[in-house]
């Protein structure tokens, strides 16, 4: 058998995976890494070689190696992870066939891996069930390096080394518009719609591997966090703001946890809220939320929610694929709200009889989350996997992209490829 690529980008057809084809072959081409693409249609996967070709005037795009693999036949999933030493997975959605990739491929050929994946279920799953079995093997396993969980768990990293201190708490609040919002059309694919559907109606199985993750001897930490359960207008930002729930906070929380288990780090409290720009807004995702708990519990109902997603979501899903037009015309801002004490670093259980005396904010910004930087993101972890591997934790295993990437370039490496991380301010706080 011929020596193994460094990396294979496995899903390369999809939106995200057809963006990433340009970080990974710039990225390569760079550190000179040998790389592969995959996914299920053979002519597809050569247009996208052939646009990356012309895109690049680069003849030699013509030899990248194309593997034919499909999620549902477990011999070319076991053939793809044989011919590679990282895996990047930027198919989707990953809750009911995703598994074998990594249980019965990856681990069996020894094949670090990462994944695009937002859904909770599986990433938990993945961490309760596969983390002993990938230690053994002598694997990393990332979830979860897609915009959202990257952004928020490495950015809380930076936060912290900014802020020069212990921090005790953190609320995030992230923004999602439009540059130009006269331009029509989906924001997203409907197989993520398809996917929060599944989540929704799957959300018991969250609570059994959420109680095998979570250490319930985790320390009291004061003074304590309040979460906001009903929307609230804060200061950071305008419009209104509500609560949000999903794989970010969970994923944050997990590595807060092996911070103090392993390093005797004290935990970040963290809560995450979305923005809604106005009130309006707020009475359209109150009525649109009804409607979807309404049909939710019925086999018709979840057929009808997956059959119009445009009118269940008011246009943000669509049964055809984003426009690049429409992708590039949205953008994000994610801003860190941070809570704690200067110069002062403090045990996780340490009794203090002072408040917080310091705050910081920091934002974080950038253009097309859902494709453009969720594509950098994932291709970035793996490549990091591969070109930094004595920066990741000294034993194998199924990490968070916190644990895994807190000590590489990947904040750095973020900023130099259009991402800004900013302290926007820090305050002293008096009462």
């Amino acid at each position: 058998m011929s020596e193994k690529l460094d990396l294979i980008l496995f899903g390369v057809t999809g939106l995200v995976g057809r963006y990433g084809v340009r970080y990974l072959y710039r990225l390569c081409k760079e550190k000179n890494l040998t790389w592969g693409v995959a996914g299920r249609s053979e002519y597809k996967i050569k247009k996208v070689l052939e646009k990356l070709e012309d895109e690049t005037k680069d003849q030699s795009v013509a030899k990248i190696p194309i593997i034919l693999a499909d999620m549902s036949d477990e011999q070319s999933i076991n053939q793809m992870t044989s011919r590679c030493k990282v895996l990047i997975q930027a198919c989707g959605p990953l809750r009911q066939m995703g598994e074998v990739v990594v249980q019965k491929a990856c681990i069996q050929s020894r094949t670090h891996y990462v994944d695009v994946s937002a859904e909770e279920n599986f990433i938990d799953k993945i961490q309760v069930e596969y983390h002993e079995d990938a230690k053994k093997a002598g694997i990393y396993v990332v979830c979860a390096c897609g915009f959202d969980c990257v952004i928020y768990d490495l950015g809380l990293k930076h936060l912290q080394h900014k802020f020069k201190g212990t921090v005790n708490s953190v609320e995030t609040y992230l923004k999602l518009d439009y540059h130009n919002p006269t331009l029509t059309g989906p924001s997203y694919n409907v197989s993520t719609w398809n996917s929060t559907i599944d989540l929704l109606v799957n959300k018991h199985e969250l609570k059994a591997l959420q109680a095998k993750i979570f250490n319930k001897h985790m320390p009291k930490l004061k003074p304590a966090l309040d979460t906001k359960y009903f929307p609230f207008k804060p200061h950071v930002e305008d419009g209104w703001s509500i609560l949000l729930t999903g794989s970010d906070r969970s994923v944050m929380m997990r590595t807060q946890q092996y911070l103090y288990e392993e390093k005797n780090h004290r935990p970040v409290q963290i809560q995450t809220y979305l923005m809604l720009k106005a009130l309006y807004y707020l009475i359209f995702f109150v009525i649109y939320g009804l409607m979807i708990s309404i049909c939710l519990p019925f086999k018709l109902g979840r057929k009808i929610l997956l059959r119009y997603p445009a009118f269940f979501s008011a246009g943000v899903f669509g049964s055809r694929e984003p426009s690049a037009e429409m992708c590039e015309n949205s953008y994000f801002r994610l801003t860190f709200v941070a809570k704690g004490w200067k110069n002062k670093i403090i045990g996780p259980h340490e009794k203090l009889n002072e408040m917080p005396n310091h705050g910081m904010i920091l934002q974080i910004k950038g253009n097309n989350p859902g494709y453009r930087v969720s594509a950098l993101c994932l291709i970035l972890s793996g490549f990091l996997l591969s070109t930094q591997s004595n920066k990741l934790p000294g034993k194998p295993g199924v990490y968070t992209p916190g644990i895994a990437f807190r000590d590489t370039t990947i904040v750095k490496d973020l900023d130099d490829h259009g991402l800004s991380f900013n302290v926007l301010n820090e305050f002293a706080i008096t009462s």
